[in-house]
């Protein structure tokens, strides 16, 4: 099905990051992040240009940003490993950005912003539209972080779930 083939994979471990490509937003505080991406998707035929369907999926996920590099989020940091993010500049309170994602589906491009509320770093909100020609007419994504406690040790955090309520 088209669908499954349209949604991003999302990464929720913290990946390495790419410093060159961008500064990043101002440190968020250290510590665990509740992560939730929501994709809003309009599909069209593409001959006629008509609205035939309209989604909305929402995905959950957690991130330890510990230490200064990762504490620094950048445009790519949770976002589909097929788009490329270029023309970064600076926006009040982050980063303004473009992008392109190429898909089976199709290229799809546009434009989005990342940011850090300098008087509040334990929050970041990603919001950014893509836009195409074939199947998938428009892609609204929002990425919220919000940090909801310490990070697990390592020793906690490869314990099934299971075994710790036993």
């Amino acid at each position: 099905m088209i669908r499954s083939g349209l949604l991003f994979s999302i990464v929720f471990a913290v990946t390495p990051f790419l410093p060159a490509a961008a500064e990043g937003v101002g440190l968020v505080d250290p510590g665990l992040y509740s992560v939730t991406t929501t994709i809003e998707t309009d599909m069209q035929d593409p001959g006629t240009g008509t609205l035939v369907e309209t989604w909305a999926e929402p995905f959950a996920g957690a991130a330890c940003l510990e230490g200064e590099a990762a504490r620094r989020v950048y445009p790519d940091t949770f976002i589909d490993p097929r788009c490329q993010v270029f023309n970064l500049r600076a926006d009040p309170y982050g980063e303004a950005f473009d992008l392109v994602c190429l898909f089976p589906e199709g290229l799809l491009s546009g434009t989005g912003t990342l940011a850090v509320d300098p008087a509040r770093p334990t929050e970041f909100n990603q919001r950014f539209t893509l836009r195409g020609d074939g199947y998938v007419a428009a892609q609204r994504v929002s990425i919220k972080g919000r940090l909801v406690g310490a990070c697990l040790p390592d020793s906690l955090a490869a314990v099934p779930s299971d075994a710790v309520t036993k």
